[in-house]
């Protein structure tokens, strides 16, 4: 059987490689499928979470194979703004691996390593350079898929919840009881193999659903159904029992605020009220949710109801208590999430951190890494530190502040020539600035390679919708030589990078 799943894979990969324009929703599908097939495989190997790693490693070589530039500096403006951070990296990426294997002597530790910091670096140039390729038409079809898709597969969390008893439903291994406030209750993950997981796409395809609608008018009847499914995506995240879900939608519709109306409409203290309201219910969904630390766990295959953990509070009583000490418990959280478990990596490990992939997610079977250093690496800084030590640290803070720079350039000139491709870009840009904000908070979530990929494939979206805007405008006659048309292809380069093999026709945008 896991042979077979591997032989899917390559398929896959191939096929995806080859064919580009259908490369995302291939490996799509093999990300969301490959955790209930490794459920149904008995012993739940491990491996079997690793297909989408080889399907998407295939992709990029066939895709490079047949002449589509996947390095980097392919993407406009980097070598001017990127390089030197971007070079830095690496070469304390690669010094830490050696480190790694210096001190532990553990492969898989590099490969577990490895693969949460460059997946999303190759992911970003592949996204880059597929989005080229179908146009905003084309993205636009991939995330109504992901929503439609997700929807079917989000059925599975309830009937987790209810209890019932499918073999592909539940966590993979050992299970949570969540223990925050009121009596304890299971995490459900569905057909996903951790509910942390099942919460992050909740979550994204929430952003998503908005993301298609935002602009379009709608009859009643389908503004009662997405309601309805409104309704179904709240219900479907408060049964995975993941509440720092609450985390990306918040940040990321705040940041969708901020962004429109510091660019669009040009009311900048609307837009900073925006960023301080996000801030401030960042603040209060971090106090009022318990790190996974109090956790405990469960036999993931019984469906039995867990017995309550000493004297539990009423549900009312325990929601008080907790409203109660909310904003008291702020500093506190900030503390044990921020830069105290950086101190504790370099006190534990010293000034180069325990090394490359100590503290991923998966290095617990094999006998190494994560389960010795939860409580370090719960925390976005605290993992970095453990991974890269400080110096890695620092050049990892850098690379995000140039690219973040990039991403804030782009936005200013799409909001000025194009601003229904801006939407677009604003909000894959609150996703990702969400997912920055949950990766503070937990970073359990972001050892899966899904979800690296679809990260590093809104990085690339977002990097190449300006050289999409122009090349959009530029199909409509009525804006050729206009100051919005001239505006988008000066920074779009379309009047420099030519249009890629089959681009002709994929770009007739929809928005």
């Amino acid at each position: 059987m896991v042979e077979l799943a591997f032989f899917l894979a390559i398929v896959v990969g191939a096929v995806a490689g080859l064919r580009l324009k259908q490369a995302l929703t291939l490996l799509l599908l093999l990300g969301l499928v490959q955790d209930p097939l490794r459920k149904l495989v008995t012993g739940q190997p491990v491996v079997l979470s690793g297909l989408l790693a080889v399907a998407f490693a295939i992709a990029c070589a066939a895709a490079v194979a047949s002449g589509v530039r996947l390095a980097p500096n392919a993407v406009r403006g980097w070598r001017e703004q990127l390089s030197a951070p971007f070079l830095t990296f690496i070469f304390l990426l690669v010094s830490q691996a050696v480190h790694s294997m210096l001190r532990w002597g553990n492969p898989a530790l590099l490969l577990l390593g490895g693969l949460f910091y460059l997946a999303p670096i190759i992911a970003f140039t592949f996204g880059y350079q597929l989005s080229r390729r179908i146009g905003t038409a084309g993205i636009y079809r991939w995330m109504w898929f992901y929503v439609a898709f997700s929807l079917v597969w989000f059925v599975g969390i309830y009937l987790n919840a209810v209890g019932a008893s499918w073999r592909v439903l539940g966590e993979v291994g050992v299970g949570q009881i969540i223990y925050d406030v009121g009596a304890p209750s299971k995490a459900n993950a569905g057909f996903y193999r951790a509910a942390e997981i099942a919460a992050w796409h909740v979550a994204t395809a929430s952003c998503f659903l908005f993301m298609v609608l935002n602009g379009r008018k709608l009859s009643a009847t389908k503004i009662a159904l997405v309601a309805v499914v409104v309704l179904f995506l709240l219900g479907v995240g408060v049964a995975t029992g993941r509440r720092k879900m609450l985390v990306q939608v918040v940040i990321f519709a705040s940041t969708y605020l901020f962004l429109t109306t510091w660019f669009v409409r040009g009311k900048a203290r609307l837009g900073i009220l925006a960023l301080l309201l996000g801030g401030f219910l960042f603040g209060a969904v971090l106090a009022g949710v318990s790190p996974d630390g109090r956790d405990g766990s469960f036999d993931a295959a019984s469906n039995v109801t867990p017995v309550a953990r000493g004297e539990q509070p009423g549900q009312f009583d325990a929601w008080r208590t907790r409203g109660l000490t909310v904003f008291k418990d702020v500093p506190d959280r900030f503390l044990a999430l921020g830069y105290v478990p950086v101190f504790s990596a370099i006190y534990d490990y010293g000034f180069f951190g325990a090394g490359l992939g100590y503290g991923a997610q998966g290095a617990q079977y094999y006998g190494a890494g994560f389960g010795a250093v939860r409580g370090t690496s719960e925390g976005g800084l605290g993992k970095l530190a453990l991974d890269l030590g400080l110096p890695g640290l620092a050049a990892f803070l850098w690379l995000c502040y140039t690219m973040a720079n990039m991403i804030w350039r782009r936005l200013a000139v799409l909001s000025r020539g194009s601003p229904a491709h801006a939407r677009l870009a604003f909000g894959f840009t609150g996703i990702l600035v969400a997912n920055v904000a949950t990766f503070s908070v937990a970073t359990q979530a972001f050892g899966d390679v899904l979800i690296l990929l679809m990260l590093g494939w809104m990085v690339g979206f977002v990097l190449a919708l300006p050289e999409l805007a122009a090349r959009d405008i530029g199909l409509r006659p009525a804006t050729v030589g206009s100051p919005i048309g001239r505006r988008a292809t000066a920074l779009g380069g379309a009047a420099e990078v030519a249009a890629p093999p089959g681009a002709a026709g994929s770009s007739a945008s929809r928005v």
